[in-house]
């Protein structure tokens, strides 16, 4: 048995190697795609021998990543080698699908932020002179357009809190799409690991969906009536956005299973009607995702969608 994991740990480490390799001979020219597929190799192992056990392979690939990285190639490699040991490890441990799926996208929108520093560290990004530019361009595009527009969205501080929170919700979909695409691959492989949970399985507690509500009207309440102190109007504004999206995620799945459930030939139709009422009508994804919370709608979807299926 032994022989066989130190095998197959210098197996998953030489394949990380190699797309390590690859991303510096196309000279980064595929690291987003990468991204996706870096945290692999160490979720087949994990999953496999647990989260102790891989350890040594971990440190491998980390060392690796110093070896074959430059700068940004060395963070992204450790961090998402990290994220593969986590979440094979999850998966080792017969560890709930759902809760599998938002510890790998609070991981993900942690190194996306994280990301923030560490460019600013290693190559002289500076978050100031961005936002200063996003301002300018704002200010250009709203008087361009005739647009009146509260100051305080122009503000350097809410400016920076939305630049913030955008990064945070990247690494989200990122996770999102690391859970789904690592499992499909290993599902493809034959590996040992559990069929992921249905999205539409998931009922989040009711708390959260008042909670949402609030940070919202009080995210109104800011823009309409700011407060005076520059450290509690900021927060608000981040809470409050925060809520917003809380709802709007619920509410786009809420939407979705209501075509599923009432129009299931529509398939990719549903979607991308969806992605239409998002932009179109925030506030009706919003209102849907609040009832979907907060009360018995969720259950009677499901109890439809069970008769239905």
């Amino acid at each position: 048995m032994k022989p066989l994991k130190i095998t197959t740990g210098a197996m998953v480490t030489a394949i990380f190697g190699v797309m390590l390799l690859l991303n510096r001979q196309t000279g980064g020219l595929f690291q987003e795609v990468l991204l996706f597929l870096y945290p692999i190799p160490m979720v087949a192992y994990a999953a496999q021998y647990g989260w102790k056990s891989s350890i040594p392979a971990f440190a491998a690939m980390t060392l690796l990543s110093v070896l074959l990285g430059n700068f940004t190639g060395i963070f992204y490699g450790m961090s998402q080698a990290l994220i593969g040991l986590v979440f094979g490890g999850c998966l080792h441990h017969k560890v709930d699908m759902t809760k599998i799926l938002f510890v790998v996208m609070l991981l993900s929108a942690a190194v996306n932020v994280l990301d923030i520093a560490v460019l600013g560290i290693l190559t002289g990004f500076d978050l100031n002179l961005e936002i200063e530019e996003m301002q300018r361009m704002l200010n250009s595009m709203f008087q361009q357009s005739g647009m009146v527009v509260p100051e305080t969205m122009l503000a350097t501080g809410y400016l920076k809190q939305i630049f913030v929170v955008s990064m945070i919700v990247l690494g989200g979909i990122q996770g999102f799409l690391v859970y789904e695409v690592s499992l499909m691959i290993l599902h493809r492989l034959r590996f040992p690991v559990q069929k992921p949970k249905s999205i539409f399985l998931y009922a989040p507690p009711k708390w959260t969906g008042y909670g949402a509500l609030v940070a919202v009207i009080l995210y109104t309440t800011g823009m309409t009536r700011p407060f005076q102190q520059d450290m509690l109007q900021n927060a608000v504004l981040t809470i409050g956005t925060f809520g917003y999206i809380y709802l709007v995620c619920f509410g786009f799945i809420a939407i979705l299973l209501t075509f599923k459930i009432y129009f299931p030939r529509m398939r990719l139709l549903r979607v991308i009607l969806c992605v239409i009422l998002l932009f179109l009508f925030p506030l009706l994804e919003m209102a849907a995702g609040f009832m979907y919370i907060v009360s018995q709608y969720h259950m009677y979807l499901m109890e439809q969608y069970s008769a239905t299926s």
